[in-house]
């Protein structure tokens, strides 16, 4: 079908270039003298982000690599971390579970964003992301396995696991720099380039302008016109988006769902500015 015939929007994704180094960011830390805070160049490419409200057949989380669900936490202040601990994350595992089958749930990292997040938590990244990127590599999928199980690793190891993302907005309808997300079926590997990054993180893993340094792997994208970019326009904070970023399974199940904030060119002008939460999640099989 032509894209003029389906719903959705034009807008420019930022991917990055293909380079001959090992990519790398800086984030919160300050790079070697001489060093700039990142090698990554910029290659924004016009793309077609289809409406996937209107598609009947997009969106399934192991074909696709993302899923919408409804999901609709009860939590007092969703800024207050003992909350997020004690009251979201119980509800995310019990999600993640319920929609995917899996026996094992751990939760992990979550990134909130916006204006109220800034306030709150001066110095941490609040941001929406604006590069297209995969949180997680062949590498790093692997090391959360060992990380976040701790003594129950062994006792799991050879089950399938997968890293998933519960994405959800905090206000709504969301219309201010929603989530483009690619089909992962259009997704080659040469498309996926490892980049390191480096940021100062606290004993949760939360980038922090006063915690330690330390040293991550995501996946940087590079442009290939066969990617099918899909968003959910005007989210609810009754909905939630899970996002596959690292998956064991070889077989053909979606591993890698590559994603960005982006501009929507239909945002009114009074649209309420961007507030999220999104945490990650290890499920086991």
């Amino acid at each position: 079908m032509d894209e003029r015939e389906l719903a959705g929007v034009k807008s420019s994704l930022n991917y990055i270039l293909p380079a001959n180094e090992t990519l790398y960011t800086y984030n919160i830390v300050e790079p070697p003298e001489g060093m700039p805070a990142s090698n990554q160049i910029l290659d924004p490419h016009d793309v077609f982000i289809r409406d996937a409200r209107k598609s009947a057949t997009v969106g399934q989380l192991d074909v696709h690599g993302f899923q919408l669900i409804p999901f609709a936490p009860a939590v007092d202040d969703i800024y207050d971390p003992a909350q997020i601990e004690q009251d979201y994350y119980p509800q995310v595992i019990d999600i993640v579970k319920k929609h995917t089958g899996a026996s094992e749930v751990r939760v992990f990292v979550p990134f909130l964003r916006g204006e109220e997040a800034q306030r709150r938590m001066p110095g941490g990244i609040t941001m929406p992301a604006g590069t297209v990127h995969v949180d997680f590599t062949e590498e790093t999928g692997p090391e959360c396995f060992a990380e976040r199980l701790g003594e129950d690793a062994e006792r799991l190891r050879g089950r399938r696991f997968a890293v998933i993302n519960v994405w959800r907005p905090i206000n709504g309808p969301m219309r201010d720099h929603p989530l483009a997300l690619c089909d992962a079926r259009t997704v080659e590997p040469k498309d996926l380039m490892v980049s390191r990054s480096i940021s100062r993180t606290n004993d949760k893993g939360l980038r922090t302008a006063d915690g330690k340094i330390t040293a991550g792997e995501i996946y940087s994208v590079a442009f290939n016109p066969a990617h099918k970019w899909y968003y959910v326009p005007d989210m609810m904070p009754d909905e939630a988006l899970l996002l596959k970023n690292y998956d064991s399974r070889r077989d053909g199940v979606a591993r890698f769902s590559p994603h960005s904030a982006f501009a929507d060119p239909t945002t009114p002008a009074d649209a309420l500015p961007r507030a999220s939460i999104e945490v990650r999640t290890l499920a086991v099989w």
